[in-house]
């Protein structure tokens, strides 16, 4: 998927349509993103609608093992344009100031990177492995090895000095 121009987009009458079955180069999934996206130029906004799903490894807040999450977005939306493009000055709502998304009209829409924006939007805030997650367990003493250690805090011992218990 390439960036398209608007002016391109404003001359297809029932706007453009991609399929997608690939990597984004933004996102780090396993395998490709599956969906498909639809971009129509309605005059003085675009419109958008899309629905993607794929899958990211993540690592777990409690136990820091990785795990796969699956990510699916189903979007519509309507990005506004205008000329001076996203630095353009705050509009006034209701009397509550609001930055409104917007695209210069004679600029270029990249699909690829909106589609990753609205699927990095669906990661999740707790990154749990699943929900009854244990934590950091640490590894039972035995008569062989009456001091385990996690190996991830071996290093740390090194630093110990010899008269420290």
């Amino acid at each position: 998927m390439r960036p398209v121009a608007l002016q391109e987009l404003k001359q297809l009458g029932d706007g453009k349509h991609w399929s997608v079955e690939q990597q984004l180069s933004e996102l780090d999934s396993i395998g490709p993103v599956r969906g498909w996206l639809k971009a129509l130029h309605r005059g003085d906004d675009l419109w958008l609608k899309a629905e993607a799903a794929a899958t990211v490894e993540l690592i777990c807040d409690r136990c820091l093992k990785p795990y796969p999450q699956p990510l699916q977005a189903r979007v519509s939306e309507s990005i506004a344009l205008q000329s001076g493009g996203p630095d353009a000055e705050l509009e006034e709502l209701d009397g509550a100031e609001a930055a409104l998304e917007t695209l210069d009209p004679n600029g270029r829409f990249d699909p690829e990177h909106w589609l990753f924006e609205q699927l990095n939007l669906q990661l999740p805030l707790k990154r749990l492995c699943c929900p009854d997650c244990p934590g950091l367990i640490e590894p039972e003493a035995t008569e062989s090895a009456p001091e385990a250690v996690d190996p991830r805090w071996a290093q740390l011992l090194q630093l110990k000095s010899p008269e420290q218990p």
